[in-house]
């Protein structure tokens, strides 16, 4: 099934204005062109993620919203372990590209809530020294608040919308972040279609390509053919930072990574049972993969 998503350390543009100051005021940057006809022209956006100024590859974890079994102070080992982004997932009503850790937590959450236990997220960043920059991993469906309620990007440096092909709710979810200033990220499913392709190239915040076939969930091994798929990429044009994701688990298929032409990793699953474990397991792991990639 092709599928297609859209889309440092310090404190990013979108926590200061989760804490009163606007983007604008924030990080005066010049407004960027619309990257086609059909996206409005772009407000201020957030500093472009890059590997260059952190000065390493990079690392985005994810983190469930509104799960009740995962502990609000799971961020201060993000942020204490140097993960770069912080991946927040909304809970869906058909999580379609995700495996049985990811469903699990969306379903103990309940993305009514999604106001309040996104502030408290942000607030919980916003105390923190060196926080990740935040990027909002959602599915788009009919009743997604992010059509109506603007709101919803505050706080957020960028947007990965997962949809179904051709699927029109994704460009209007998709306009609206951009207006508010969210940067889009992009996936790049396997094989990579042209629509993929060209979110990509457009992709002003990360590109996330599918590291196996499948559902998320832990593999035991690292596709070498990732090579060669990344440097396609690059071929085709994409500037923006490529990260690996889809079944990295270890410090190893990290460190594989970044040996095989990528950015960075996106870790979710593995994350996901870390911190269920404990904030002991959670913060080995996360050291772990800040290791793997740093080697």
């Amino acid at each position: 099934m092709s599928i297609d998503k859209a889309g440092t350390s310090g404190a990013s543009t979108g926590q200061k204005a989760a804490a009163g100051v606007s983007a604008v005021e924030a990080d005066a940057k010049p407004s960027l062109p619309a990257a086609d006809s059909r996206e409005p022209a772009q407000a201020t956006l957030p500093v472009p993620l890059s590997a260059s100024l952190t000065g390493r590859p990079l690392l985005s974890c994810y983190f469930p919203l509104g799960d009740p079994a995962i502990a609000l102070d799971c961020l201060d080992l993000y942020a204490g372990e140097g993960v770069d982004v912080l991946e927040i997932g909304m809970a869906a009503p058909d999580p379609f590209l995700d495996g049985a850790d990811v469903r699990a937590s969306m379903a103990r959450a309940d993305r009514t809530r999604w106001r309040g236990d996104l502030d408290a997220v942000l607030d919980r960043l916003a105390r923190l020294p060196n926080p990740p920059r935040t990027l909002l991993m959602t599915y788009v469906d009919p009743a997604h608040p992010g059509l109506s309620d603007t709101g919803l990007w505050r706080g957020m440096d960028s947007l990965l919308a997962v949809s179904r092909p051709n699927d029109p709710l994704a460009a209007r979810l998709e306009a609206s972040a951009l207006s508010a200033g969210t940067a889009l990220s992009a996936f790049v499913a396997l094989p990579p279609s042209p629509s993929a392709l060209m979110r990509a190239r457009q992709a002003g915040f990360y590109v996330m390509l599918q590291a196996h076939d499948g559902p998320t969930g832990p593999r035991e091994r690292l596709d070498p053919e990732n090579s060669a798929r990344i440097a396609s990429l690059r071929t085709e044009g994409v500037k923006a930072p490529v990260m690996l994701g889809f079944g990295i688990s270890t410090g190893e298929q990290a460190r594989a990574a970044r040996d095989l032409g990528a950015d960075g990793v996106v870790v979710g699953s593995q994350v996901l049972r870390a911190a269920l474990a404990g904030p002991g397991a959670l913060r080995l792991l996360l050291r772990e993969m800040r290791s793997g990639l740093d080697a």
